[in-house]
């Protein structure tokens, strides 16, 4: 503790790894902080922005975050510091008001931010719209005051052909201090970088243009699409200058968290869904199949029980039937995190749960209160003991630490977003074992895109024999 500047007291406790960031943090006017998942990056940039206020009398925070982790921000706010935060939502001119209110931080999400400085302009003769970025509405958030731009899960705005990224490009620069948070600063591939350190210093590490970047250190080694690859030097380069403003603890180096144990659940598909599924893999057709444009979707639904062209549900489901099998005895005694990517899987589920008369929360994009939700009612309500959560909506930026045992019905393609999921649960403030569950179809895509998971490898990458993915061939 002797470094921490004199006279600065923390409101709550840091870990060592937390002070190494805040240290880091305070001594730089663009940063990236990179702890691990569920390992405290809020707090640092709560102390962050404690420290700076010190020398103003009123320091204002422009906060960026995922929509379901606006309320929770307030909240942690509180909790460590003596600031103030305000949640800005409600239509443009309500937010806009927001803006100019009294307050230190300003938390509003990425969907949000976006929305506020766009409109919709007639894209062609054919009447499409276009969302564009309104100069005039541009330039009236970059005349507020802000002194401090911090971007919660930065990896959010890793696509430099993003609307956000642009946004965020445009107005980083007019910012004293920007400070990125996330604990997955790239998935599959080191582009993911560029961007996030494009916002922290305008393109003094990694350059100013994302192409002469990529083309520079990474080269094209796909055979669908574009895949690219770092070369050796390229490689190295990037790794080399990746930590010159960032700072990496992972979770082992971070806190002594519980256990985590890990368990893969097999069923094989009834034979209705095995006929369906194998039309599909050799290209026939039939009354159920005919509507199907997404075959890499088609194939994941049938495993789940439907289809989602058609809304067809398969009267036998194995998968749920294997769900209740695994949960029955243990929501009575323990709360469940069942996580799903589909709306119809959700609702299934549902539908299920609401037969047996055990009562759930539900997160999805059609959740209108999303903190009442999982807070108030998973979290801090003892009767309620299930929670069902599209990946989307359940899977970043939220505390589920009242869950031991979390379920995937369904796993997201995206590494990251797959790892953010298991943080909720297993994160800062969890003193029990956790329990993940893996419910895999024999036979089918379930099974290759489980291996890939496993393997540090976004779910679709990496295929070569489609067929041999699609069947499911050598079961785990």
């Amino acid at each position: 503790m002797e470094m921490v500047p004199k006279g600065f007291e923390f409101k709550t406790n840091p870990w060592t790894h937390q002070i190494a960031a805040f240290l880091a943090s305070t001594s730089n006017d663009g940063f990236l902080s990179a702890l691990d998942l569920g390992t405290g990056k809020t707090k640092v940039a709560i102390d962050t922005v404690r420290y700076f206020d010190g020398y103003k009398k009123k320091i204002k925070v422009l906060f960026v975050c995922l929509n379901s982790a606006v309320e929770k921000m307030k909240d942690e706010v509180e909790i460590h510091s003596n600031l103030s935060a305000v949640c800005v939502r409600g239509n443009k001119d309500e937010k806009w008001n927001i803006f100019h209110s009294r307050s230190n931080f300003y938390v509003i999400n990425y969907e949000g931010l976006r929305s506020l400085i766009t409109v919709k302009v007639k894209k062609n003769d054919e009447g499409k719209n276009k969302e564009v970025i309104h100069p005039q509405l541009l330039k009236r958030l970059m005349k507020i005051p802000f002194d401090f731009l911090i971007l919660d899960e930065s990896h959010t705005v890793k696509s430099p052909k993003s609307l956000i990224f642009r946004i965020i490009k445009k107005i980083s620069n007019n910012f004293n201090n920007r400070l990125l948070l996330t604990g997955t600063p790239f998935g599959n591939t080191l582009l993911d970088v560029w961007s996030q350190y494009f916002v922290i210093d305008y393109g003094e590490t990694f350059g100013s243009s994302f192409s002469r970047f990529r083309d520079a250190y990474f080269e094209d080694k796909g055979f669908w699409g574009p895949v690219w690859v770092p070369t050796k030097t390229g490689e190295k380069f990037v790794k080399n200058k990746l930590y010159s403003k960032a700072l990496r603890y992972t979770e082992e180096e971070c806190s002594d968290l519980p256990e985590k144990i890990f368990h893969t659940l097999t069923y094989s598909l009834s034979e209705e869904q095995k006929v369906v599924y194998n039309e599909l893999i050799e290209g026939k057709s039939s009354d159920l199949t005919a509507e199907i444009s997404n075959k890499a979707i088609a194939f994941r639904t049938i495993s789940s029980g439907f289809i989602k062209s058609s809304d067809h549900i398969f009267k036998k489901n194995p998968k749920l039937d294997l769900l209740w099998e695994t949960i029955e005895d243990v929501y009575k005694e323990q709360k469940v995190v069942i996580f799903v990517e589909y709306t119809m899987s959700r609702k299934i589920i549902e539908n299920f749960l609401k037969k047996k008369k055990v009562e759930f929360a539900s997160l999805s994009g059609e959740t209108k209160d999303k903190y009442a939700e999982w807070h108030g009612k998973f979290q801090m309500n003892p009767k309620c003991r299930i929670l069902v959560a599209q990946i989307k909506s359940g899977g970043a930026s939220i505390d589920l630490t009242a869950g031991t045992y979390c379920i995937y019905y369904e796993t997201s393609h995206s590494l990251i977003t797959h790892q953010q999921s298991h943080k909720r649960i297993h994160r800062g403030g969890q003193t029990r074992r956790c329990f993940f569950y893996y419910l895999v179809g024999k036979g089918t895509v379930e099974v290759g895109m489980y291996k890939n998971l496993a393997k540090m490898k976004d779910a679709f990458d990496g295929i070569v024999d489609a067929k041999k993915f699609l069947k499911g061939e050598d079961d785990i």
